[in-house]
């Protein structure tokens, strides 16, 4: 095998970590991979890790012992963090999204990959100490930021779909009160989906008074399962019912429908 140079280790490494967040790998699978000496791989991992936190690319940690190894989290820098949310408030306080009934469009915000990868990265700073089993959402807007939140952690998806499906098998079923728009509506999930006694993370685009966090946390209860954390995308400044830490990137501060007018903030608890 010809002799593998640094700068295609540092190659090798970086895509690796990179293309699974959160996976552990070993000192051992790098080191046959790359037929080098662990004090070489020690080397070219303290420079990878150097690189990311200078550039705001996440960061590596480094597990010691003989099940240790290291892993790459996602994340990004404080600054960075608040450029795009500025960005994200600016390009919801438009004018034109809003729609008839006294809503926000934000299908083009919320299916935008470049928006939600960002939003993900943060929410893996805000809850990567719960210790999380599965992410958790409803269909259907909040399937791409969820998704990306999952990946990041390395963590299966589980999404609850309004109706049940025969290709699911058996499901549970519970009903709640939407506090979008104040309608009895059900959820449901398939009963192989989550395991007894699993730490669950609920990501969503939009929460108004919690009425679909309750709904979750019931079906999880059904599961044996509880409800460790919630992100949402954005919030209302109304009342919150929920019992559970919640974390929104942007708080809806108000919307005049007549006038043609929409303020957003950015959540301080984000940033602080």
């Amino acid at each position: 095998m010809p002799k593998i140079g640094k700068s295609e280790r540092l190659i090798f490494i970086t895509s690796t970590l990179v293309q699974n967040p959160m996976k552990l790998f070993s000192l051992t699978f790098f080191c046959d991979k790359l037929s080098c000496a662990k004090s070489t791989l020690s080397e070219d991992i303290d420079l990878v890790s150097r690189i990311f936190e200078q550039t705001g690319q996440g960061r590596l940690e480094t597990v010691s012992g003989a099940a240790g190894g290291v892993y790459y989290i996602p994340t990004m820098k404080k600054e960075d963090e608040i450029e795009f949310l500025n960005f994200l408030k600016n390009e919801l306080q438009n004018s034109e999204r809003i729609v008839s009934g006294g809503f926000v469009y934000i299908n083009d915000i919320v299916f935008n990959p470049e928006v939600i990868k960002k939003a993900a990265r943060i929410f893996v700073r805000l809850f990567l100490e719960k210790e999380i089993d599965y992410i958790a959402t409803v269909e259907a807007k909040g399937i791409a930021l969820a998704s990306y939140v999952a990946q990041y952690f390395n963590k299966p998806l589980v999404v609850a779909r309004n109706s049940s499906k025969f290709t699911e098998g058996s499901t549970v079923n519970i009903s709640y009160i939407s506090g979008t728009t104040g309608k009895i509506e059900t959820m449901t999930m398939a009963k192989k989906a989550i395991k007894k006694g699993a730490r669950v993370l609920f990501i969503d685009d939009f929460m108004r008074g919690g009425g679909t966090v309750r709904g979750m946390k019931d079906l999880l209860s059904e599961f044996e399962s509880s409800l460790v954390g919630v992100g949402v995308l954005i919030a209302t400044k109304d009342k919150k019912s929920v019992d559970v830490d919640y974390k929104s990137l942007l708080i809806l501060e108000k919307l005049d429908a007549e006038n043609k007018r929409i303020t957003f903030s950015i959540n301080p608890q984000v940033i602080s």
